[in-house]
Order: C-alpha cells, then sequence, then structure tokens
C-alpha cells in the first residue's frame, strides 16, 4: 500500500508520453492530409508545427533515461567508517530493508537516500546513502539514528523506487513548457496545454513527496522513539541557519583576499559550542520556523512534522542517546574538510589555507580597504582630512544620503555628520592595520571587533568625532595617525594585505 504513493506519481508521468505521442501523431496526420491536398499549405504547415514537434520527442526520450549521477561529497567504506556502518545496516535490519551499497558523506546539513533504477523502478541497480557531516557533528546520537532511520524509511516504504524517475518526469515536463514559444497561436495553445498538466503533475508528485516524508518520519519514532525524532527535526533546521550562517560570515570571510580556513571542522565546532551561539540554537530549537508549506513543497513544515510525530503512537527513546554522533565517524573535521573541498569549484582549490584568527584579520582586512577605498575615491587620507577643515562636508559623505532641501550650510553639515564619522572610520581602520596597529581579532559569538593597540583605544573615537563634527577639528586625529606611524599621503592599496 506505501509503495502505491510512490506508483501513483509514476502512472501519472507514464501519461505524458502518451499526450506527447498524441500531439505528434496528430502533427504527422495535418501534414499528411495537408500534402494531399496542397504542397504551399504543407509547407506553411509544417513551418508551425514541426518545431513544436520536435521539441516534444526530444524530450520525450529524457524521461526514462538512466543515468550515473555524480554523487556529491567523499565515499566511505565499512573499513574506514566501521561504526557508522553498522549502525546503518543496524537501522536497515530493522527497518526491514537491505541497506544501501554505498555511503557517501557531503557537506550539506541534511541525509538522503536514492535508487538508481531501470524499468519505471521497477528495477534497482543501487542504492546510496548521503548523509551531510555538519549534521553528524551537530547531533546528538539519537538523534542522529532518528535522522538515519527516516531515511532508510524512504527505502522499506519503497520511495526512493520511483522518485529518480519521477524527478527526471518534472525536468522533463518543465523542459516542454519552457521550451515551447510564444510566437504563434500553436505553439502559445500547446505551451498552455501542457502547462496545465504540469500544475497537476507537479501538485501530484509533491503531494506524494509530502506523504512520503510523514511516513519515513514514522519509521524514525519507531526505531529511534518519538522524542528522538521530533529533536532532530527541530535541531537540523537550527543547524542548517547555523551552518549557513558559518559558510556566509566565517569559512568566507577571506575570499576575496585569496584566502580559506585551513580547518573548516575546527572552526565549525567552534561555532557550535560558543555560548552566545548556543543561546540562539536553542531559541530556534524552541521556536521552529513558522513558514506554511503550499501545494508545490516536498516536505512538510517542521512544526506540522513535529506535531504529527507527537500526536502519534509514543516511542520511548533508546538508552545512550546522549553522547555526540561525532564518536560514530573517525575524524569528523578532516572528514568535512574532505567533503567540503569534494564539492568547492575550481577556484577555491587556488586559495592558499590560513588559521582562523588569520583568516579573520586578512579578510576583514582586505575589506577594509576596498570600503576605504571606495570612500576616498583618487584622495589621500589628508585631503580627506583637508576637506572637513573646509566644511565640505558634504563630499565626504554618502551620496545617498541627501539633506533637506533648502538646508543651510551649517545644517548641511550637521546632516552629514554622521555619514562622515562612519565612513572615516573605515578608511582609519584600514590605515592603522597597515601601519600595525591595529587588526580585526576572531570572535565566534559575533562581528570580529578591531582591536588597537595602547593608548590608540581610548583616543580613536574621540578623535573622530572631532574630526566628523559639524565644527570640524582634525588635529587630534592628524596626531594620533602621525603616532601611529601612518604615513602622509596614504592611500588604501590592497597589494599592502599580505599575511
Amino acid at each position: 500500500m506505501k509503495s502505491l504513493r510512490g506508483l501513483l506519481a509514476a502512472v501519472l508521468l507514464a501519461a505524458f508520453p502518451l499526450l506527447v505521442l498524441a500531439f505528434v501523431g496528430g502533427i504527422v496526420t495535418l501534414e499528411v492530409l495537408a500534402l494531399r491536398h496542397n504542397v504551399f499549405t504543407a509547407v506553411k504547415l509544417g513551418i508551425i508545427t514541426v518545431p513544436v514537434g520536435w521539441i516534444l520527442l526530444k524530450t520525450l526520450l529524457t524521461v526514462e533515461r538512466a543515468t550515473d549521477d555524480d554523487i556529491p561529497g567523499v565515499e566511505v567504506t565499512p573499513e574506514s567508517q566501521p561504526a557508522l556502518w553498522a549502525l546503518v545496516r543496524e537501522l536497515a535490519d530493522e527497518a526491514g530493508t537491505r541497506p544501501p551499497d554505498e555511503i557517501h558523506l557531503d557537506a550539506d546539513v541534511n541525509a538522503a537516500v536514492t535508487e538508481r533504477t531501470s524499468w519505471l523502478g521497477l528495477r534497482v541497480l543501487r542504492r546510496r546513502m548521503i548523509i551531510g557531516v555538519p549534521l553528524i557533528m551537530g547531533l546528538r546520537q539519537d538523534q542522529f539514528r532518528a535522522v538515519l532511520a527516516h531515511e532508510l524509511g524512504h527505502y522499506s516504504n519503497k520511495d526512493t523506487r520511483f522518485s529518480a524517475l519521477t524527478y527526471r518526469g518534472r525536468k522533463s515536463i518543465a523542459r516542454v513548457v519552457n521550451g515551447l514559444g510564444r510566437e504563434g497561436y500553436f505553439e502559445r495553445f500547446v505551451g498552455w496545454l501542457f502547462k496545465q498538466y504540469a500544475k497537476l503533475y507537479f501538485m501530484v508528485s509533491m503531494s506524494v513527496c509530502r506523504n512520503q516524508e510523514l511516513a519515513a518520519d514514522a519509521v524514525s519514532a519507531r526505531l529511534a522513539g518519538t522524542d528522538a525524532a521530533a529533536s532532530a527535526l527541530r535541531e537540523i533546521e537550527a543547524l542548517a541557519v547555523t551552518w549557513r550562517f558559518f559558510m556566509n560570515n566565517y569559512a568566507a570571510v577571506g575570499w576575496d583576499a585569496g584566502y580559506l580556513p585551513d580547518r573548516f571542522g575546527e572552526g565549525y565546532r567552534a561555532l557550535l559550542t560558543d555560548p552566545t551561539r548556543a543561546e540562539q540554537m536553542e531559541e530556534m530549537r524552541q521556536n521552529p520556523s513558522e513558514e506554511k508549506t503550499s501545494r508545490w513543497d516536498t516536505h512538510p513544515a517542521t512544526r506540522d512534522r513535529v506535531a504529527t510525530l507527537e500526536a502519534g503512537t509514543r516511542f520511548p527513546v533508546r538508552s545512550g542517546g546522549e553522547r555526540q554522533a561525532t564518536e560514530l565517524l573517525t575524524g569528523a573535521e578532516k572528514m568535512l574538510d574532505e567533503a567540503l573541498f569534494a564539492v568547492f569549484s575550481d577556484e577555491a582549490h587556488t586559495k592558499r589555507r590560513t588559521d582562523w584568527q588569520s583568516l579573520v584579520a586578512i579578510g576583514r582586512r582586505y575589506a577594509a580597504a576596498e570600503a576605504a577605498a571606495e570612500v576616498l575615491g583618487e584622495r589621500t587620507l589628508d585631503m580627506a582630512l583637508d576637506l572637513l577643515d573646509a566644511g565640505r562636508h558634504e563630499e565626504l559623505a554618502d551620496p545617498a544620503s541627501k539633506p533637506p532641501a533648502g538646508a543651510g550650510s551649517r545644517a548641511r553639515r550637521e546632516f552629514a555628520a554622521a555619514s562622515v564619522r562612519g565612513r572615516l572610520a573605515v578608511v582609519v581602520h584600514a590605515a592603522l592595520t597597515d601601519v600595525g596597529a591595529g587588526r580585526w581579532s576572531l570572535s565566534w559569538s559575533g562581528p570580529a571587533p578591531f582591536v588597537l593597540d595602547e593608548p590608540l583605544e581610548e583616543q580613536l573615537a574621540p578623535a573622530l568625532d572631532e574630526a566628523a563634527a559639524a565644527e570640524s577639528d582634525t588635529a587630534p586625529l592628524r596626531a594620533l595617525l602621525t603616532a601611529a606611524g601612518v604615513p602622509a599621503g596614504y592611500r588604501p592599496s590592497l597589494t599592502l594585505v599580505r599575511s
């Protein structure tokens, strides 16, 4: 009965080739009849109908094409990761299904199973399981057991049997809709017809996917415990947000400067264990996203999945699940690095590698130099300060910040002062960094703080305030820069940014 959920989408997909063939047959019939009546008419008709028929036939050939798609990440063997394979095989046996033939570790906060099939999913060629290392690093063992049980539940429910076929079907139908032009009446009509069919197919196939997820959740609860399954869903949502934050704000901080961290896993673990970040994750666990799903989503909302689990039969959580899931994976931090570099672009492989503290210092230094160059344009820092002494604050302020119409010169300076203060600070930070008097420090709790040598730490803020004020006095800031060793005529240069 469970396999009928996947079969439903496959049956609907089977009607797609019939629709295509019906249209192609109709086109051929029209051409034959036209040729019998008038060759010139047949040629004109062919100009309209033949391109449409070709698009339909070409797309039809892609529906059941079995491909050995590349699997992301790193394949691990039972010899290299015995504890992980042992757990997967144990759970597969409990789920009443055959374990995967391959396990791949990738760099996503997710887990998935696939089956390479033929004959419309009736013949299974190979089973694969993909597990995200960031997921393993953030879960307890009971939660990780629930995640694996969920994926193996897809096998036992035979959900994966038709998933590749229905996925290719969605792509093929979309290709038909996108490939048909809108230049003529006939093409518009055919495009409209297939668009309606696409809506129906997508709606049904996505509904099937959502039902499959709930059925797999039930297997997860049965094999790992209801509380473990529910908490795993909450945890994955929090981990996904944290992982994106890590990659965007930490791992990529030195990208433009040509650097990447030498140990991604070490940094991710530090972020997960930081007290401030831990509090933020706890808030996300307790309050999952309230985003509502639509008929086009493949997964129900996390809140709905948790509610369904908690409303169903309650299964006890097995003992011993409090330990971290990383104990099941040999060298988790190293595996995360390998998985990342297996999917990174060629450009990523050209980057230099450095430790986290140096990475933040280099990356923020590079960004500051870029921002300072944008603020100054063709000016030097001394020239910018001369503008302030002359009361020409607007020339240094953010161009997008316009004072009220009719404002006097002093009012215009006062209006520009806040913008000038921020933009001037950017330039001064870059200058002090380039002479070694300041630097950005690594913080897992928030944005990297800019640290200055004493006594600059206490002197800089008031000096910037005085320089940017409507009645500007740049003397304290000039004296500070000179004492710090910033050369006359300083202009930021990206070539100065070196480790």
